[in-house]
């Protein structure tokens, strides 16, 4: 399953702060900024001299210098949608994509980034650099019933082991996580994932991601409209249902504009349209995820009132960071509170799986499908030794009820399972039942 995320990875924390072709804007720090900052739960370092700036990766094994640039350049310089601040407490480094920050507090550098530069130890090193990385930042082990100790059992006995054995070792060293943010990508040996495929999808292998959207839109029989800079359909039927399929979590922002400001502007016109509909279907059950900004943009457009909807945190063992509370607000003064079925299945990951848990707070919103994947966190990349790279998932999101859902999925308030083989056949079960029901219960109640 495509994952379209988030990445806390130190080549790119360093390709925010560096010039690049891309457009700039200028903001000054609040304070000057030079010294040594770390920020552990992202196993992130960056040390700033009055010329020079650099991004360090560590493991409790390791500490990779991944980006150097000139300070003046890169401190004062920040890309669009993204700023840096300093104070009291240290740095925080805010993302366009992010909810929360990224904090950075003053401190020494370990002692392993005396020489940082990224060599290739051996095939060694490297897995021991991949092991202690998951070990102390993927907190989701139990629930995948992986004993990740055991694991370390599968590092190579000699340097002399080959790329093509140590990739088998790696993969067989993550098999059993069903999770699509852990990922390795290994050059010439390929890129691996130990997520598992749904099984109403394994007995239709032929249903592509265009396919499954293509028999939903044909489903729900309306005069498809597309909406400008985000992959979103819409239309009403002529019952008086609106149906909304968001395909990603993604929008093309516009010159200093944000993905939220961009995501509010080009839904609004959905909004308008549809303000009338008797009840909507808004249709996540393909979508991938994107970016948390875009995802309570568009759940800002369904409620008329600021409230607190999920808590997430960061790992690195043994504990996590404190908790950062996300916040829904009204997206727009035209606000959409007619009964809303939301459709989610367990293609619906990432940035789509936090829309699910902003809209499931609402009182007009009714979950239905399928448990979604279990793939909200973000995820953690660094570079091995060798040069491959390796995502984790590193931050657990908890409902504030205290209810978690990494590795586990957002249960729907009511189940209607996926059915491949109606959907090899052009039928779409799901929204047939949707419609049905929101006929019966809201269209047409009984006396």
């Amino acid at each position: 399953m495509l994952k379209t995320l988030v990445r806390w990875s130190a080549a790119a924390v360093g390709g925010i702060l560096v010039l690049g072709a891309v457009t700039w804007y200028t903001t000054l720090p609040d304070e000057d900024p030079r010294g040594t900052w770390t920020a552990p739960a992202y196993g992130l370092a960056l040390r700033i001299s009055a010329l020079r700036a650099e991004v360090f990766r560590i493991t409790p094994v390791s500490c990779f210098r991944e980006n150097h640039f000139p300070a003046h350049y890169g401190l004062v310089k920040i890309a669009s949608g993204a700023t840096i601040s300093t104070n009291k407490d240290g740095i925080e480094l805010r993302l366009d994509s992010a909810l929360e920050p990224i904090r950075f507090t003053t401190s020494d550098l370990p002692t392993e980034c005396d020489d940082p530069e990224h060599r290739d130890g051996g095939v060694q090193h490297t897995f021991d650099v991949f092991w202690h990385a998951m070990d102390h930042h993927y907190p989701f082990f139990e629930v995948h019933g992986v004993n990740w100790k055991a694991q370390k059992s599968l590092a190579p006995e000699t340097n002399t082991v080959g790329e093509a054995e140590l990739a088998k070792r790696l993969r067989d060293a993550v098999a059993g996580l069903d999770d699509g943010h852990v990922q390795l990508s290994m050059g010439e040996q390929g890129t691996f994932s130990p997520e598992r495929v749904p099984n109403w999808l394994k007995t239709a292998p032929a249903l592509t991601h265009d396919r499954l959207w293509d028999t939903a839109l044909n489903e729900a029989d309306i005069v498809v409209q597309k909406v400008k800079n985000i992959p979103i359909r819409y239309g009403i039927r002529a019952d008086g249902i609106g149906y909304i399929a968001i395909k990603e979590m993604e929008v093309q922002a516009g010159l200093n504009q944000s993905s939220y400001d961009a995501t509010v502007q080009a839904f609004a016109k959905v909004a308008e349209a549809l303000q009338n509909a008797d009840a909507l279907v808004v249709d996540v059950r393909y979508n991938p995820g994107g970016a948390d900004n875009v995802s309570m943009a568009l759940a800002g457009f369904f409620t008329d009132r600021t409230q607190d909807i999920f808590q997430k945190m960061a790992w690195k063992k043994p504990k996590y960071s404190e908790p950062f509370t996300a916040r829904l607000t009204p997206s727009s003064d035209l606000v959409l509170t007619q009964p809303t079925m939301l459709l989610t299945s367990e293609l619906t990951g990432s940035a789509a799986e936090i829309f699910t848990l902003a809209m499931r707070e609402l009182p007009n919103v009714t979950v239905m499908g399928s448990r979604t994947s279990g793939g909200l966190s973000d995820m953690m990349e660094l570079t091995l030794p060798n040069g491959w790279t390796l995502g984790l998932s590193s931050q657990n999101y908890v409902s504030m009820d205290g209810e978690e859902f990494e590795a586990i999925g957002i249960p729907p308030d009511i189940e209607i399972p996926q059915d491949g083989g109606a959907l090899l056949l052009g039928s779409d079960r799901v929204l047939e039942q949707t419609v049905q029901s929101i006929r019966n219960l809201i269209l047409n109640p009984a006396e």
